[in-house]
């Protein structure tokens, strides 16, 4: 099985450095590009979240995979697996949203009860090197396109099985995931979908809480897709 990462805005594969380990102990083939404009080539590529997604199809989904998106990373994997079904075995949302409409309503807050400082350092230090490498236009074009990101009209076609991973800001327990997840509408497609909640975890849970991820990411693939 194909497991395909795609991580966030001003990020890069490097964010997913924890997962990729477990996916391939677990014998799963394993890709984690650096999207265009964030480490990756730009030639051709419009500089939107439409254009990413275009790239991701292109240049990663010959064959059908499990798309895990981070932020922008899932709607990207959202993105596809609307106009893609077919090559999208399976959906996983790492603290992503089908709209930031819900982000700021729902779980606001990049940072808040952030885990480590040595995470917190290393995600602000990180993120500024590759603002600097994205340039201001191409940020300022493709920002805007995240911001009218909407899904919610068309969670209903997502049929395959979808998992939300959520850090919960101190908002959300972990008996709190059924409602999390009808509030952000992943019950409404055809497939079965399910969300956790890492109490006290933020934004880049991955990073903050990995083997919580980790754990949840594994028995998921387990459960629906088999080991490797």
């Amino acid at each position: 099985m194909r497991v395909l990462l795609i991580h966030g805005f001003v990020c890069d594969s490097r964010f997913w450095e924890p997962q990729v380990a477990l996916l391939r102990g677990l014998g799963y083939e394993v890709i984690a590009p650096d999207l265009p404009f964030h480490g990756g080539p730009t030639e051709g590529v419009a500089p939107s979240l439409e254009g990413l997604a275009d790239w991701v199809v292109g240049t990663h989904l010959q064959q059908p995979a499990v798309l895990i998106g981070h932020s922008l990373g899932g709607m990207i994997a959202l993105q596809i697996a609307h106009d893609h079904a077919s090559q999208v075995s399976g959906l996983a949302l790492i603290d992503s949203f089908p709209s930031l409409e819900l982000n700021r309503g729902l779980l606001p807050g990049m940072f808040r009860d952030m885990g480590p400082g040595d995470v917190r350092q290393w995600v602000e230090t990180t993120r500024a090197e590759l603002l600097l490498q994205m340039t201001l236009p191409v940020h300022d074009a493709l920002w805007p396109t995240v911001l009218a990101f909407d899904a919610r009209a068309w969670l209903e076609s997502i049929a395959c099985p979808v998992l939300g991973i959520y850090g919960g800001r101190g908002l959300y327990s972990a008996a709190d995931a059924p409602a999390l997840r009808e509030h952000l509408g992943l019950g409404r497609g055809a497939g079965h979908s399910e969300v956790v909640v890492v109490e006290q975890a933020s934004h880049f849970v991955q990073l903050e809480r990995p083997e919580e991820v980790k754990a949840a990411l594994g028995q998921w693939l387990a459960e629906k897709f088999g080991n490797g």
